[in-house]
């Protein structure tokens, strides 16, 4: 049977500019770690995604923030569903935390590689609003179903 291309129907939104924003601060918080080896932006993007995963989008220091900026700016809401773009959370975690484990293990230049990774997906998403985790969210949904 072949698998939807199509983003499954969740109940829950999000607004596509909060997602958006928050990847190209995403990107530029990979970018910097690239150049400096600064493992403290890991860190800083770690937390957030364990915010985002386990507590919710609306508990992000760093979207809380977006979210205000959006408003004042007068950005109307565009809201998509939420099911990729928790799955793409859960995958940033991931990135983050195999990154920073690298590093910590003396593992430098394979931590760079992960987060070389986690900086084209972000880019795609920020820049050219292309959703990896769209693409492979039905396949994720239909191995757990």
């Amino acid at each position: 049977m072949a698998v939807s291309k199509s983003c499954p129907i969740e109940y829950k939104t999000v607004d596509k500019n909060i997602i958006r924003v928050n990847a190209m601060i995403v990107f530029s918080f990979l970018v910097l770690f690239v150049v400096s080896s600064n493992p403290a932006y890991l860190v800083i993007i770690g937390i957030d995604f364990i915010i985002r995963v386990f507590f919710g989008l609306k508990y992000s220091p760093i979207c809380f923030v977006i979210k205000r900026i959006l408003r004042l700016s007068g950005v109307k809401p565009h809201k998509i569903n939420a099911g990729p773009k928790t799955f793409a959370a859960k995958i940033g975690l991931l990135f983050s935390v195999f990154s920073l484990t690298a590093y910590m293990l003396g593992m430098e230049t394979i931590s760079i590689g992960i987060a070389v990774v986690f900086l084209i997906a972000t880019g795609l998403e920020a820049f050219l609003n292309y959703c990896l985790a769209c693409q492979i969210y039905p396949y994720y949904k239909k191995l757990l179903s």
